[in-house]
């Protein structure tokens, strides 16, 4: 017993001497006599220069605690004059008897006003590159203590960092920066909370306040925030003065660092959206994951069973990451469920666009896998609805840079004309159909910046009133040069094949057309194209042709090119020559103008000819017109800017029809020539005789009838003169 005795009383006498000692340094070692000592080691060192500006004070029981006032860290040199460091104050403090038990149990950590700043210059060096060369401690067993340290606390208030990239032209910085956090023991939890500003340049501010419950396992580096909670209040230009706040929750976060293997469960982010052109009350925005895995060893990630909504828009999907590190890659489906857009486009301060039919734009949805790299975005297998518009196939941006818009669709049905304007004044619409309408312009801009190749098919169209039916269109466009083809569909019985061209790149655009259709009924096309029932055939129409201008007006007033056609079996409605020819005849011999027959129409076997276009101008030269009763050819003028028809036309009489006439009363007109007159519009045509024509031709007739009959007589005079 008087062994452990004399023991107990050695060490007793020993920690003693040990407190005494402790007191003795305190009492009588001033740490700020050693301030250029301290200093001139950091400078050997780092190569920076330390300013201990503040007082230095040490107490020892039952901590052992070092406090600083004002210090700072002198730049590297070329990055300006300002302190790579520098804090308002600090203190660290070492419980003293676990100490010399060799445990290290560290009090509450404060740091007071610390500011840094991480610089890299315009030639790509940093600032605190200098600090961390050859400073890498060796990891061994050896260097490890026997136990991990405890921390009863860290608290960090009023700092600041700075992040600036002179190459990039861009600063960050994360300023009114505060922390605290619980005791930290390895393996157990402890409160964590942190609140502070991030600034994007100057247009963009997040206020940020951070919470949640921390396990820390430095054995097995494995880390978990459980119920994390992030509140962030954006604002700065083009947001509301009171900001938009974003709210984020989770159920946890894990980190195994040593794995490199992190993941989040239920995440929640809430927030409701405004500013410039949003309704006040703003949009709601709500996004949900089931759970978030990253692996950084394999570069892989997986995003299972999120949703988000936005105004009542849902989106659904899931999402798949590869080298998420060196060049991510995010693939997977994609589903919108329907909506109304007429009812969704309000919520997010869109106006509705008024259409010729107010039903439309009330069922969307879509269904697709998404590939979504840095450079480009696609969507695959897309199937989408609009109304009663289906379209699968491919569309995607190929280069966010040049805007490469790329598609391969495959449409259905889709009436394009629903979804326009209506027409303005609709009753009105007989008297508006003759007035000229106002010019289209040519969206030379949009050109401009158009980058666009795929192809478009659809099934059945209607654009412009005009019925389509396999439709095919190639798109390729790019600095200011578009090219639609190929270009064909079946249309009203016959074909239609096209190669358009339009070059944007100038102050005008200047458009090339080689337009072809085949077998095509006219008489459904002149309705919906002119809304003119007066013409009907079948036949052929080819045009190429140049033209340049800033809107339709100015395209057709410069047209120029070369135009074909040909129509069988057709009729013009409204006018019928033939009774106009006899009506001629009647008044010119004045006798009773005959009954006009039922319906009015002239009917023709066929009707061709060519043309030049010149600045707008279509100049027909050989117009042949075969009729039952009539041959008729002549030359004349179409006017494309105003529709206006000219044409002076020779009708010959071939034979004198035996229906509702008595033919042997009219045998005077076979082999007659005929003047006709064509005026009008395109829309609505007037075919005349001309009366005055034909009656100097008839007295031209006589004339010459008289003067063969007096050349003979004549003639019979002087022989009978001569033979005597």
């Amino acid at each position: 017993m008087r062994v452990f005795k004399i023991a107990a009383v050695a060490v007793g006498a020993v920690l003693a001497l040990i407190v005494v000692a402790v007191t003795l340094v305190v009492l009588f070692v001033d740490p700020n006599d050693y301030r250029d000592d301290i200093a001139t080691l950091v400078e050997n060192k780092t190569g920076r220069k330390l300013t201990l500006s503040g007082d230095l004070k040490l107490s020892v029981f039952p901590w052992i605690a070092l406090e600083t006032g004002a210090a700072s860290l002198s730049e590297r040199q070329g990055f300006g004059d300002e302190p790579f460091v520098s804090i308002d104050g600090a203190r660290l403090s070492v419980r003293l008897w676990p100490l010399l038990r060799g445990q290290l149990e560290i009090g509450n950590v404060k740091l007071q006003g610390a500011r840094i700043r991480l610089i890299t210059d315009e030639q790509g060096r940093e600032n605190w590159a200098d600090l961390t060369e050859g400073n890498k401690a060796d990891e061994t067993a050896a260097d490890k203590p026997a136990s991990l340290p405890t921390l009863a606390g860290l608290e960090i208030r009023d700092s600041s960092i700075t992040m600036e990239d002179r190459q990039a032209r861009s600063r960050r910085v994360v300023r009114d920066f505060n922390l605290e956090t619980g005791r930290f023991q390895s393996g157990t939890a402890f409160p964590l909370k942190t609140d502070f500003v991030l600034d994007e340049g100057a247009s963009l501010s997040l206020n940020v306040h951070v919470g949640a419950t921390v396990t820390a396992d430095l054995e097995s580096n494995k880390h978990q925030f459980a119920d994390p909670q992030i509140d962030v209040t954006v604002s700065g230009q083009g947001y509301p003065s009171d900001g938009i706040p974003v709210q984020v929750r989770a159920q946890s976060l894990s980190l195994d660092i040593g794995q490199e293997l992190y993941q989040l469960d239920g995440l929640r982010l809430t927030t409701t959206w405004k500013g410039d052109g949003i309704p006040p009350a703003g949009v709601p925005v709500a996004l949900q994951a089931q759970q978030l895995t990253a692996n950084l060893a394999t570069q892989k990630a997986d995003l299972s069973e999120f949703s988000a909504d936005v105004a009542g828009a849902s989106l659904t999907g899931a999402l798949h990451g590869e080298e998420i590190l060196d060049n991510p890659r995010l693939s997977g489906p994609l589903r919108l469920a329907p909506i109304s857009l007429r009812e969704w486009l309000p919520k997010l301060g869109v106006a509705v666009p008024v259409t010729a039919d107010p039903q439309v734009l009330k069922a969307f949805s879509f269904l697709s896998d998404v590939s979504l790299t840095k450079e480009a975005a696609e969507l695959k297998g897309v199937d989408l609805k609009l109304d009663d518009t289906s379209a699968k196939g491919s569309l995607g941006i190929a280069n966010f840079a040049t805007k490469a818009l790329r598609f391969d669709l495959d449409v259905d049905r889709i009436d394009a004309d629903r979804y326009l304007e209506p027409p303005a004044d609709a009753p009105a619409k007989k008297v508006a159909s003759k007035e000229k309408s106002p010019p289209v312009d040519i969206p030379i801009d949009a050109l401009r910046e158009l980058n666009a190749r795929g192809e478009l098919r659809v099934g059945e169209a209607i654009f412009s009133r005009i019925k389509f039916t396999r439709l095919r269109l190639g798109v390729n466009a790019r600095d200011g040069k578009v090219r639609l083809n190929p270009s064909e569909a079946s249309i009203y019985g016959g074909t239609y094949r096209g190669d358009i061209g339009i070059d944007a790149s100038g102050e005008s655009a200047h458009v090339s057309l080689n337009e072809q259709v085949s077998g095509v009924d006219f008489a459904p096309l002149f309705k919906q194209l002119l809304d003119t029932d007066r013409f009907s055939g079948k036949g052929n129409a080819t045009i190429k042709a140049v033209g340049t201008g800033r809107n339709s007006d100015e395209l057709l007033r410069t047209l120029d090119g070369n135009i074909a056609f040909s129509v069988a079996d057709g009729a013009l409605e409204g006018t019928d020559l033939w009774y106009e020819i006899r009506r001629a005849r009647a008044v010119l011999k004045q006798q009773a103008v005959p009954e006009r027959a039922v319906p009015v129409r002239t009917t023709f076997e066929s009707l061709k000819g060519t043309g030049v276009i010149d600045n707008g101008r279509v100049q027909s030269n050989d117009l042949d017109v075969s009729m039952q009763y009539l041959k008729i050819g002549g030359k004349g003028s179409l006017d494309l800017p105003t529709s206006a028809l000219d044409y002076q036309l020779l009708a010959t009489v071939l034979k004198i029809p035996r229906e509702g006439v008595d033919a042997s009363q009219m045998q005077d007109l076979v082999d007659a020539e005929i003047p006709v007159k064509v005026t009008g519009t395109l829309d609505d045509p007037k075919v005349r005789p001309d009366i005055e024509g034909y009656a100097k031709g008839r007295v031209k007739e006589e004339l010459k009838k008289q003067e063969e009959k007096l050349r003979d007589k004549l003639g019979d005079k002087l022989k009978d003169l001569f033979n005597r």
